[in-house]
């Protein structure tokens, strides 16, 4: 197996334990015997670019994945990106307005941005994840190139929202949920494994020598799309099905033992 040339995880419930924190010093362990490998290693999330590099500040060869695959950076360079058409942009916004339980984030390459009627409840709990965040009248006001549009909605509607949304954004954009009252908007045809299959052109590092790690539903198409998926122990069902192997959940260091398991 270790004619990999590509490690890509995804973070939330993969490579990130429950505390969103991860073992510094077993992952020093396996960054060398990648290193030692020539093997490049990718995070692939649908988080905010500013937010996942603040993970890796030790270790500035990573390259990223960010906002579901919309955006790929290499220290602190574009080496691809994919954003909505202005007036895309604006449909997604309109429909949007229309769904009261809806709270939207446009996230942008420069910032993510939200209403300034946001409750500051609310903004905490997003600026977690968006370290780079804006508060605007109207998205209208926006600068900047959209990525794709993070939401959030009360849990118990997440499902019929997406439906919803499905049927009012056809052709402009999907809805993807991880569950748990959160929905991405992002353009047809941009997911995780869109950002890897760019990877591989621009490094030219075939698919078949690419491992790949992810927990949920938006990890699916990476990891049918490279030579080695594997499901996180506490992966969804549609998640292991999809994948060619299985490791410990996060809260077990699953994708780091996987890779000292494969490695040595």
């Amino acid at each position: 197996m270790t004619h990999l040339k590509l490690i890509a995880t995804d973070m939330d419930g993969t490579f990130l334990n429950s505390r969103g924190k991860y073992d510094t010093e077993l992952f020093s362990e396996v960054h060398q015997l990648m290193d030692i490998n020539n093997i490049k290693f990718v995070v692939a999330s649908g988080n905010q670019y500013y937010q996942l590099r603040s993970f890796f500040k030790k270790y500035p060869e990573t390259i990223y994945i960010s906002e579901n695959g919309a955006l790929i950076m290499y220290q602190d360079k574009e080496y691809w990106s994919s954003s909505f058409s202005y007036n895309n942009y604006l449909n997604v916004v309109e429909i949007a307005k229309r769904i009261p339980d809806l709270e939207l984030v446009a996230c942008g390459k420069e910032s993510a941005y939200v209403l300034d009627t946001i409750s500051d409840e609310l903004f905490e709990d997003i600026h977690q994840y968006y370290f780079k965040l804006k508060k605007v009248t109207h998205f209208e006001d926006v600068d900047d190139e959209i990525l794709k549009f993070a939401s959030s909605c009360p849990d118990e509607l997440t499902d019929k929202l997406v439906v919803e949304l499905m049927v009012a954004l056809d052709g402009i954009a999907i809805p993807v949920s991880s569950g748990h009252g959160s929905i991405d908007i992002i353009k047809p045809g941009i997911n995780k494994a869109t950002g890897l299959s760019k990877l591989s052109q621009l490094l030219d590092i075939k698919p078949e020598v690419m491992c790949a790690f992810g927990d949920g539903g938006n990890d699916i198409e990476m990891l049918k799309y490279v030579g080695d998926g594997v499901a996180m122990g506490n992966a969804t069902k549609d998640v292991i099905y999809s994948a060619n192997h299985q490791t410990d959940d996060n809260d077990n260091n699953g994708v780091m033992n996987y890779i000292r398991k494969v490695l040595k």
